[in-house]
């Protein structure tokens, strides 16, 4: 795989400072980050409270989901 110690050195080199870039580009964007993450869990977070909603409410969404999936369908016919 290494042909000399050399190779290796380098490619332990090289993965040491990917390793400094991607903490000190993550630190530096953490905030940004954790929003991110923080706005997907909301929207599996909102599932939870199905149950509060009443029947004609879950008849809506499910409807609104029909539509969006016939919609998809039908752009994946045309395109």
């Amino acid at each position: 795989m290494f042909t000399n110690k050399t190779d290796l050195l380098i490619g332990l080199a090289a993965g040491i400072v990917a390793g400094a870039v991607g903490y000190k580009m993550f630190q530096d964007h953490k905030e940004q980050i954790l929003n991110s993450f923080d706005s997907v869990t909301k929207k599996f977070s909102k599932a939870e409270n199905t149950a509060e909603l009443s029947e004609e409410e879950l008849q809506a969404q499910k409807e609104h989901l029909e539509d969006l999936i016939a919609e998809s369908k039908a752009a994946c016919i045309i395109g």
